[in-house]
Parts: C-alpha cells; structure tokens; sequence
C-alpha cells in the first residue's frame, strides 16, 4: 500500500498551459515528481492567469485521478463565452497544424482514439478542443486516462505513449462527430451532416455554449469553416487514421 500523502505544506509545483489558460498547481513535496511526470508536457515557465489547483489524496494514484479535471474545469471557467470548447480530441497533421476536432460524449472513445491516431497526428488534447473565432484549436495537452489494472484509471504524459507533440499555429480543418459501433462491419461510415443536424449533435457536448454571444451562429460559423460536419461511424480507433487522413488532406 502506498504511503499516505498529507494535504499539508503545499506550495506551486508546476504551471500548466490548458488552451491559453495558465493553472498553477499546488502539491506537498511528496506528489511534486508524479505531478511533474503526468504533466511535463503541458509545463509552461508563463505566469499563472487562473487560481491555483490542489493536488492531495491518500496517494499520488488518487491525487492525479482527480487533480486532472480539476485543471481542466479551472481552464474552462476561465474561458467561458470566450471560446468554443468541445468535449473532444483533437489530432493535427505534423506537416500542416491542420486539426481534426473529434466530438463524442465521455467514456466513449476520444482516448483510445488518442493513443491510436496520436502516433501519426499531433496530439492536442483528449478531453476538450478549445477553437477561437476565427479557427485556431488551441493545445491542451493534459494526462491521458489508461487501464492498467490498477483502481483507478493511471493519468500518463502523452510522450510516455509516444503521441506526437507539435509547436505550430493549428487551425480547424474538419470536425467529425465519431460513433463507435464494435459491430460496424467493415470501413468506418462518413457522413456528411446537415447544418442543423451538425449543431445538434454537438451543441450537448459543448461548454458554457450558452454564455457565448449568438452560441449557435458561432457553433454554425464553425461548421461552415471547415465545409461542413460529419458523423463518422467504425469499430476501431485504427479504422478512422485513413479517415482522418483525407480530411486533413482535403483541407490543406
């Protein structure tokens, strides 16, 4: 069993960077090197812009369960009706910073679709896609979720997965609302939807969407941007690389 890890003596540990929010994170000395290790690649030397985020449990397994969306919910706070935030992956062409936001509801395949597609397409974020006005998906690249048999789910660095990182201007290119069917047969299903079928399925799997000026405009200004939403449909993260392939393609 692991040591107990007091909440006492904190003090700043690290700055992370979640889409042009700076959190600072706040840990005892006993949780600094896990929190540095499952985060060392969202570390930024920039000063804080939000309130500092506590990292503490009975051990550094339960303190990085939730220290993640605590970061993340800080980083979405802060820019509410600022930009449009997605519960989303989002993948870029290493060539081209064009960027595939790929839309799902929680536990339904954006992580696995991460450490899949990740080794191929930068890895920006695996939780939510944060896109300004004019197109721009800004980075987070947080700890990804991982079954290891453990109790709890293990919070790993992206470059410990070996998901490639990219230091460039990423721009929209496509966004896909991915379902996956482990009983689809054969190559994944692409779809072409209608404007108001697109907003539909994306507006519920959005943040603070409502506190936005015209938030269905600029949901549609969005969709437009990239010449439309698509549903695709597959039964393996794999399937969807010659997908993703196309549309970032397409849209260089």
């Amino acid at each position: 069993m692991s040591p107990a890890v007091e909440p006492t003596d904190l003090s700043v540990v690290a700055h992370v960077s979640a889409f042009g929010v700076v959190v600072p994170i706040r840990a005892s000395g006993e949780l600094s090197g896990p929190v540095l290790a499952a985060w060392r690649d969202a570390l930024t030397d920039a000063d804080p812009t939000a309130a500092a985020v506590e990292a503490g449990g009975p051990d550094a397994e339960t303190a990085l369960h939730h220290l993640s969306p605590a970061v993340t919910t800080r980083a979405i706070d802060a820019r509410a009706g600022d930009l449009v935030m997605l519960h989303a992956a989002a993948l870029a062409d290493p060539s081209t910073g064009r960027t595939a936001v790929m839309v799902a509801a929680s536990g339904t395949g954006k992580t696995t679709a991460s450490v899949t597609l990740g080794k191929t397409f930068a890895y920006l974020t695996d939780e939510t896609a944060a896109i300004t006005p004019d197109g721009i998906v800004l980075p987070y690249r947080k700890p990804l979720s991982i079954i290891d048999g453990g109790h709890l789910k293990k919070q790993v660095a992206p470059s410990e997965l070996g998901l490639l990182g990219l230091d460039r201007e990423c721009r929209l290119a496509a966004l896909v609302v991915i379902d996956r069917d482990p009983g689809h047969d054969g190559e994944p299903l692409v779809e072409m939807l209608e404007t108001v079928d697109a907003i539909a399925a994306i507006a519920p799997q959005s943040s603070y969407l409502p506190s936005m000026d015209k938030p269905l405009h600029r949901l549609a200004e969005l969709i437009h941007l990239v010449g439309g939403a698509r549903r695709v449909t597959y039964a393996e993260s794999a399937d969807l690389a010659p997908v993703l392939s196309e549309l970032l393609a397409a849209a260089a």
